[in-house]
């Protein structure tokens, strides 16, 4: 359905799109950023390129950080990130808290559907990671993979291109994701060895939506959907995950069961806050059931993260992407 012209309020935002777990892509949202403008190549090399970024993990699960310069340069040296299988990505986590790159967190704004964040009541040192700074080459990516503790995300792109494959909750995950070396590991992997299998006659389950998202977009992704992300060229991107009212339920029950110390803080938090929340999680708890019957989840990604499974859940529809503008918002 096209409607020209047509504002979309956070209201009609969380009707269409949040309340039934519907992914979307707005374009509008970050034109009026400094990053829009300011984060390209040349000028983030000119004022961090001694900044070191996290760009993957060792084998005991350390950050492994390096100089902006130095990644710069790996990304264009043809013997390096052009050859490697997976080239090496920047996924950090901590650039708003770090001396040194802290200041780009004043760069973009949370767009208005998303501003609402449940998870800041549970506190900065509890809540789990929430915001990233991503940037990559050319085939690196993410994993097939659910956000961690059924939570929406979204992802708004400034420079290059980028490759998204979406599947509803529900979807098995030994058919979308099964046991095969590097699947689970490299987008790239699973976009040459799987995507093709989901176009034969004889795939068992939903079709991936597919996106390509270019400069100045931004996809929402709601909670429990499976999805994979390839870089197509240097691509420069932030990266929220967050909790609303109207996906607090489902967020709730995940975090109840794998979190437990952190969500009875943040259900002290709540009760202080949004009495009206606590009663959802208090009705939650008495019945000792998911608020959609689903359970979770997995991790957040980078070129090398791992994919988490969630638990077969109960199906939810798959159609076309739908792309919405904003001016506000327009949807076109």
């Amino acid at each position: 359905m096209v409607c020209l012209s047509q504002e979309l309020s956070v209201e009609e935002f969380v009707e269409r799109f949040e309340r039934p777990r519907l992914p979307v892509v707005i374009t509008g949202l970050c034109d009026r950023w400094r990053a829009a403008k300011d984060w390209n190549e040349d000028t983030l090399l000119q004022r961090y390129g001694d900044h070191k970024f996290k760009v993957g993990s060792d084998d005991d699960g350390y950050a492994v950080r390096m100089k902006l310069k130095h990644y710069l340069s790996y990304v264009h040296d043809r013997e390096h990130a052009p050859a490697d299988d997976s080239p090496l990505y920047i996924f950090d986590g901590t650039f708003a808290d770090r001396r040194g790159s802290r200041g780009l967190r004043r760069e973009y704004e949370v767009p208005h559907y998303f501003q609402e964040d449940l998870m800041r009541l549970a506190g900065d040192k509890r809540r789990p990671p929430y915001r990233w700074l991503v940037m990559g080459p050319g085939r690196s990516g993410s994993g097939l993979h659910i956000d961690p503790l059924a939570t929406s995300a979204w992802n708004a792109l400034v420079q290059g291109h980028k490759r998204w494959a979406l599947f509803p909750p529900g979807t098995p995950r030994h058919v979308v994701l099964p046991r095969e070396k590097g699947l689970e590991r490299e987008a790239v992997s699973w976009f040459t060895v799987m995507y093709p299998r989901t176009q034969a006659p004889d795939w068992p389950t939903a079709r991936p939506i597919n996106i390509i998202q270019g400069p100045g977009e931004t996809v929402y992704v709601p909670g429990g959907w499976w999805h994979t992300v390839l870089n197509l060229d240097l691509t420069i991107a932030v990266t929220h995950n967050y909790c609303s009212s109207a996906t607090f339920p489902a967020i709730w029950a995940h975090t109840r069961r794998g979190r437990p110390k952190m969500s009875a803080c943040w259900l002290a938090q709540i009760r202080k806050e949004r009495p009206d929340l606590a009663v959802i999680a208090d009705e939650l708890a008495q019945r000792g059931e998911d608020e959609d019957g689903t359970s979770s989840s997995s991790s957040s990604s980078s070129s090398s993260s791992s994919s988490s499974s969630s638990s077969e859940s109960s199906s939810s529809r798959s159609g076309p992407v739908d792309r919405c503008h904003s001016d506000r918002a327009q949807i076109v």
